[in-house]
């Protein structure tokens, strides 16, 4: 065979497909693949809508022309999407446009999603609805890529509905048009979910870094009239941040320091709702803002120099190279983070500590002494940026080393030290506690972990704090008056109990890693996730993390083990009592939706139970081929010698055959009493005697046409 003739027999359309359930199954696919691009703005919605309806067009002019297709028409069809090929190569080519794998992920789905277009215009086999069926994945696949929030989900669910019911529909047509039922199809669909999260179970953690994925992009922004201002508040994220008031609603940045000074005397009400999402190489404090400077009440963060700017600009980039911060070493271990901003809040860079470079589309960007960076723009929805830090973790033996050996690496300069040990006023109290708890700690880890231990043991969380005095200190009426506070309170308690120990110490501002989301590969940062906690100076390793509040993991968790304690979470949050309640009636239900079910459907029927369970009771074998009457007779020889109910087993037989089999039936009021005395005679045989061998009574067996069974059941 040649091979024209080879690419002739392979291109021979198929047998036509006359199945509609089929089609709709296979259509509705691709338009949820071209839909789920659409929501991750892969497609944009004239592109989306327009692709959607010509792919339901498309399969009706198929459907319609399935047996006798246009002449000519796959030659034309095969031109077009070379002719997109050629497009998405030129379009990916330009070096200009190709800056991270995001820019080729949107040419894929246009070009994904033009084919489906096309071949929607010829589908007329089986074969040809497959090929759309499977390709429909692609499209989804694509959406993936961009998808960072369980919203996806949704998609997912309903692509893989339509995709179950299509193959369902398509085994149908394959054994020649045997009926899909709906137990098998949810069957297997209940199939697919678990293998999908056995998956997703066995999945290792994720790693962010990559030599290609750097996004950034900008959502929404507005560039800011003054560079390096504070801004967040107001709907359109560009109005000054302002701080917060004690028990009111609060703007992104009132709480934790976010509209400038720290104010530890007043405490925002803090919602679930998403401020950010992060895809991270490890979980980590998300630091925004530094504080040097405590009054007593509020921590600020000062220029270095009386009157110079704390912000200075930085260009160069995107990616923006940041300078070394002083007494910082190059750690060349380049731990990498993506944020995707998902409320307009300030126009804080959010970063691990000691960001390096910084992948942000922008000219310039702000950096301040302490290394915490802003944007000259406001960050609306949607903005991504990425941010590099050099991994500075040292473990508890090094710091411990660190402190009680001369270093020979970068050190803070006498100004610097002076700086972070500033403080208002003297503590002699805070001091002596200070001392007395750290007695025993030689180094300066050790003095840490000592406060930290002892603050974990001697002091309460709470967001309910008790208000401050006028002039009254923080830290005195925290640690020596309610000894209750939040992480502010916390926080600062220990900073200045180790300023008093003369060590290097500063106020820390912005969140926790959030839950983590097994789905999206992303930390889900909340607004109840803000935080504050201490950084300490050590040798060597610069500034490390110190909270006693908060517990950061080591390493991003599995998806398996996060869907874990997920469960484990949503279980141990569950009310015992509304849910006991809940399971009570749900198996009462239960119990009485299967009496009624197993209950005797007409008169004939409970009569028939009720002599059988009598025979049963009185220690007769019950045979289901027995006529009635027999099982009647043999009753009435095993009373003989008792005195039985009235009427008795034989009667109540013969009248329970006759309503069965008879002209008429009894009427309601004979009914009840003839079903009484079968209750009664139940009740009779629990006490008989045992009997020696009681076999049944003469006279031939009738034919198997009892009142008992279900055919002779129809009278009332």
């Amino acid at each position: 065979m040649s091979l024209l003739s080879a690419v002739k027999r392979a291109n021979e359309p198929g047998p036509p497909e006359n199945s509609v359930l089929f089609r709709l199954a296979a259509t509705a696919t691709v338009v949820v693949g071209i839909a789920a691009c659409w929501s991750e703005g892969e497609l944009s919605p004239t592109v989306a809508v327009g692709s959607m309806a010509l792919v339901v067009v498309g399969n009706v002019f198929s459907y319609r022309r399935r047996a006798n297709p246009l002449p000519g028409l796959k030659a034309v069809l095969a031109v077009a999407v070379t002719i997109a090929f050629l497009w998405f190569f030129l379009t990916v080519s330009r070096p200009a446009v190709v800056t991270s794998l995001a820019t080729v992920e949107g040419p894929l789905a246009v070009l994904f999603t033009f084919i489906q277009v096309t071949h929607a215009f010829d589908v007329p086999s089986r074969r040809d609805l497959g090929f759309s069926l499977a390709g429909s994945a692609t499209l989804m696949a694509a959406a993936a890529a961009q998808a960072i929030d369980v919203t996806f989900a949704l998609y997912v669910v309903v692509w893989a509905a339509f995709g179950v019911v299509g193959l369902a529909a398509m085994w149908s047509s394959m054994v020649g048009g045997a009926r899909v039922r709906p137990g098998p199809v949810a069957l297997t669909g209940l199939a697919v979910l678990v293998v999908a999260v056995l998956v997703v179970a066995v999945l290792p953690a994720t790693h962010a870094s990559s030599t290609i994925v750097f996004p950034s992009t900008l959502a929404g922004d507005v560039p800011l009239s003054t560079p390096a201002s504070l801004v967040g508040g107001g709907k359109q994220g560009t109005q000054p941040v302002q701080p917060a008031q004690a028990g009111g609603r609060i703007g992104v940045g009132g709480f934790l320091g976010f509209a400038g000074p720290l104010d530890t005397a007043v405490r925002g009400q803090l919602s679930d709702q998403v401020v950010f999402r992060v895809r991270a190489d490890r979980p980590t404090f998300w630091l925004a803002e530094t504080f040097n400077e405590w009054d007593g009440q509020s921590w600020a963060a000062t220029a270095v120099r009386p009157g110079a700017s704390l912000f200075v600009p930085i260009g160069g980039g995107p990616p923006f190279t940041l300078p070394l911060l002083s007494g910082e070493l190059h750690r060349n271990n380049l731990d990498i983070q993506t944020f995707y901003i998902a409320v307009a809040g300030p126009n804080l860079i959010f970063h691990a500590a000691n960001a390096a470079q910084v992948w942000f589309p922008a000219p310039r960007l702000f950096m301040a002494p302490d290394g915490t960076m802003r944007a000259g723009t406001s960050l609306g929805v949607g903005s991504v940026y990425t941010v590099g830090s050099e991994v500075n973790t040292a473990t508890p033996a090094q710091l411990v080393q660190a402190g009680s050996t001369p270093s020979s690496g970068p050190t803070l300069t006498p100004a610097e030290v002076l700086r972070y040990t500033q403080l208002p006023h003297a503590y002699p109290e805070v001091a002596a506690l200070a001392r007395s708890v750290t007695a025993h700690a030689p180094t300066v880890y050790d003095k840490v972990a000592a406060l930290e231990t002892w603050i974990r043991r001697h002091t309460v969380y709470t967001t309910d704090i008790p208000p401050l005095r006028r002039g009254q200190d923080a830290v005195e009426q925290f640690l020596f008056g309610s000894r209750r506070g939040y992480c502010e309170q916390i926080s600062t308690a220990l900073a200045v109990m180790l300023r008093t120990l003369d060590i290097p110490a500063r106020e820390a501002a912005g969140y926790v890693p959030g839950p983590y989301n097994p789905l999206t590969d992303l930390y889900d940062v909340q607004a109840k996730d803000a935080h504050a906690w201490v950084q300490v100076w050590f040798p060597t390793y610069g500034w490390q993390s110190f909270d006693p509040t908060a517990l950061v993991p080591d390493a991003n968790p599995s998806p398996g083990a996060a869907l874990v304690h997920e469960v484990a979470d949503v279980t141990g949050r569950i009310p015992p009592v509304p849910v006991g309640v809940v399971a009570v009636l749900v198996l009462a239900g239960a119990l009485l939706w299967r009496r009624q079910r197993r209950a005797p459907k007409t008169w004939t029927e409970a009569m028939s139970r009720e002599l059988e369970e009598a025979a049963r009771r009185a220690g007769l074998d019950v045979d289901a081929s027995e006529a009635l009457s027999t099982l009647g007779r043999r009753l009435e020889v095993r009373f003989a010698a008792h005195d039985p109910p009235a009427p008795g087993p034989a009667e109540l037989a013969r009248a329970t055959e006759a309503a069965a089999f008879g002209p008429a039936a009894p009427d309601e009021p004979t009914r009840t009493a003839l079903l009484a005395a079968a209750r009664r005679l139940t009740g009779a045989a629990s006490h008989l005697p045992p009997a020696p061998d009681v076999t049944s009574g003469p006279g031939p067996t009738p034919p198997r046409s009892s009142p008992r069974q279900p055919a002779a059941a129809g009278r009332p």
